[in-house]
């Protein structure tokens, strides 16, 4: 099978799995927000922010480092699942008893202490799950199907379950549950398509791992002070009210980069098979530019021309103080996809130091921007610094990958920026000519027909761009390998 045929089939069997999976969020976002109130899916975000950090320590970019290598040599399979298994198990079960004492020592309500126990136990589920795997060996079918069956089984048991802010501690234990039932299908797979696991202690080999995985852990941890510290800080300095539309607005980020990540991980085990051979990582690098590029031009623009009635339609009128926050954050999404198309291919090419430095620097400057910007302007503060934070770190990496291929696909990126700018202001001044069919306080109709607009406008200027040509998708289904 040719590169760009497996590239085509995995890029459809996770983009099935996607789109079951942002529907299924969108309902169990909608119900949560809905049932719990800002408050109480405040103290959820709060939360799951958290433990995102926790959760870094049981990672250490063992997975990233293990895709890397197994995508370059398939035979370090069982060697490489047991070693990565066996750490992050042990990790997992240190690190949740250092993160329950910390909870324990917080000077927080009883209940939201509760939250964030209850949620520890998706540690466990995060140190087994076995994705690395089935993405470097380029067969995400098997990970559809997990994701599909989270997604699917997190909502059903919302949906029975969650019912008022009293279930909060209830919506934590679904989730936490969720992860850790799909990770133990998912070895029962593993062993019927490779065989047995068992646990592996090398010390050796285990230092060998964690010294190249470092850099790795350390971008991912300073990637997470974009994604997370936001909300940590707004939960220790702002309103829990505040918190619940900030988290309401960081949710819908996350949903917004679902493209991108199918993307990402289709396309990185032939990004890291080119390592060694320029013009090959060249090629690639174009067709994946260009993938990446025009779906994040398409989503930003969305979110900002629509960003009211997106909150509108999802989490009701409770949710729309956000709007501003969230045009915001839809800005932080172009730049995002732009940081994705230059830096994660980083590190699969050995760079991984490069890349964690940009990523770093750009974590700090959020970290001390969101310490000056909120206590003045809230959640618009914390958005407004996720911008400027994504835009230093997009410095550092557009710098480390010109030094790695020589190019950095700026005719691209001009043109995805075009497309998106022309279809929101074609978008707004539709809104403008027919007000009353776009009316804010129909945001069902302003979601459909804007968005219809939007991406028939967009569809129309990247054809006419030459952004996405029918050749390009001939030669991604068609390349040779």
């Amino acid at each position: 099978m040719t590169a760009g045929r497996r590239i085509f089939l995995n890029i459809r069997a996770l983009a099935v799995a996607r789109v079951v999976t942002l529907l299924s969020g969108l309902v169990t976002t909608a119900w949560t927000a809905r049932a719990l109130g800002p408050d109480g899916f405040g103290i959820l975000g709060f939360g799951t922010s958290m433990l995102a950090y926790a959760a870094l320590f049981v990672n250490l970019g063992l997975s990233t480092y293990a895709v890397r290598e197994i995508a370059r040599d398939r035979s370090q399979v069982p060697d490489l699942a047991e070693h990565v298994l066996t750490l992050r198990t042990l990790l997992a079960l240190l690190v949740g008893g250092l993160y329950a004492l910390f909870v324990l020592a917080l000077d927080k309500p009883a209940l939201v202490k509760a939250v964030l126990l209850v949620q520890a136990v998706q540690l466990l589920g995060n140190a087994l799950v076995l994705d690395f795997v089935y993405q470097a060996t380029e067969r995400m079918g098997v990970i559809a199907v997990r994701e599909i069956g989270t997604s699917l089984g997190i909502m059903a048991a919302m949906l029975a379950l969650v019912r008022g802010p009293e279930d909060v501690a209830v919506a934590a234990a679904i989730t936490g549950g969720s992860f850790l039932v799909n990770a133990v299908l998912m070895l029962i797979r593993y062993r019927r398509d490779f065989g047995r696991l068992r646990p592996r202690v090398d010390l050796r080999v285990w230092r060998k791992i964690l010294k190249t995985s470092a850099p790795m852990a350390v971008s991912v941890f300073a990637w997470a002070l974009f994604s997370h510290l936001d909300l940590v800080m707004l939960g220790f300095m702002a309103p829990q009210t505040e918190v619940g539309w900030y988290a309401a607005a960081t949710k819908l980020l996350v949903l917004s980069l679902t493209a991108a990540n199918i993307v990402m991980s289709a396309f990185m085990p032939q990004l890291a098979a080119a390592y060694g051979d320029t013009e090959r990582m060249r090629e690639r690098m174009r067709d994946y530019a260009a993938t990446m590029l025009s779906v994040g031009a398409l989503i930003a623009a969305g979110g900002i021309t629509l960003a009211p009635a997106i909150l509108g339609l999802i989490y009701g009128p409770a949710y729309t103080p956000a709007a501003d926050a969230l045009r915001l954050l839809m800005v932080s999404v172009a730049v995002v996809h732009v940081n994705m198309a230059l830096g994660n291919p980083l590190l699969v090419w050995h760079r991984q130091t490069g890349y964690m430095t940009a990523i770093l620097i750009g974590g700090v400057t959020n970290a001390v921007l969101n310490a000056i910007l909120i206590p003045r302007w809230g959640i618009e503060g914390s958005a407004a610094a996720t911008v400027v934070a994504e835009l230093t770190a997009m410095t550092g990496l557009a710098w480390q990958h010109r030094r790695a291929v020589g190019q950095l696909y700026l005719g691209i990126i001009a043109r995805a920026a075009l497309c998106g700018a022309a279809a929101m202001a074609a978008t707004l001044a539709l809104a403008h000519v027919l007000p009353a069919a776009l009316a804010p306080h129909k945001p069902i109709t302003v979601v459909l027909a804007g968005g219809l607009a939007l991406v028939g406008i967009y569809a129309l200027g990247v054809l006419m761009t030459g952004l996405v040509r029918p050749s390009r998708l001939r030669r991604l289904i068609g390349a040779a390998a």
